[in-house]
């Protein structure tokens, strides 16, 4: 009798992993969104094909956050970013006149990007709004950005579409899940 109900019990567990593993595969839910995501690669293309990105370096890292009270935060860092020393103080507000090294600096701050907020999930349109409160470049402040995703192998995948004179563009960001996935 125990046996019986140690394979029942087997049988279970087994059929919610395979069915977490299907699902991951299929249309993403708010659930399957939350966690963190590490970046694996932008991809910038326009009508006469693949593009150098103009906003995002060639092979950035970063990190996506989403967590269950809808807070999220994303951090993007260029490969290849200066070496600035760690200041022993911050710079006062920006009407001071630009110190030693600000053009390092300037270009630290090309080369990174991040803002925090809240997140909605649109299952039908199968799109996430980021809803920023703060971002590192503070026009962003406020802002809200909708992103197309798909959950592909295990990993988030975001477009963005947006048209020009000469045609339409289309930046893909693929994220790949930090640690194990959730089953849900």
């Amino acid at each position: 009798m125990q046996s019986l109900r140690i394979r029942l019990l087997m049988t279970a567990l087994w059929a919610v992993l395979l069915g977490a593993g299907a699902a991951s595969a299929g249309s993403p839910t708010r659930a399957r969104l939350i966690g963190a995501w590490r970046l694996v690669s932008i991809d910038y293309r326009g009508p006469e094909g693949t593009l150098e990105d103009p906003f995002y370096h060639r092979g950035s890292t970063g990190l996506l956050v989403y967590d269950a009270s809808g807070a999220m935060s994303v951090q993007i860092a260029a490969a290849d970013r200066p070496a600035l020393a760690v200041a022993s103080s911050r710079s006062g507000p920006a009407t001071e006149p630009p110190k030693p090294g600000q053009d390092a600096r300037g270009a630290a701050f090309d080369s990174y990007y991040a803002y925090y907020g809240s997140w909605t999930f649109d299952a039908t349109n199968s799109t996430v709004v980021h809803h920023v409160e703060r971002a590192l470049i503070p026009a962003e402040d406020g802002a809200s950005y909708s992103q197309q995703v798909s959950l592909a192998e295990g990993r988030l995948v975001m477009t963005n579409r947006h048209r020009e004179a000469d045609g339409e563009y289309v930046r893909t960001k693929t994220w790949e899940r930090v640690g194990a996935p959730a089953l849900q």
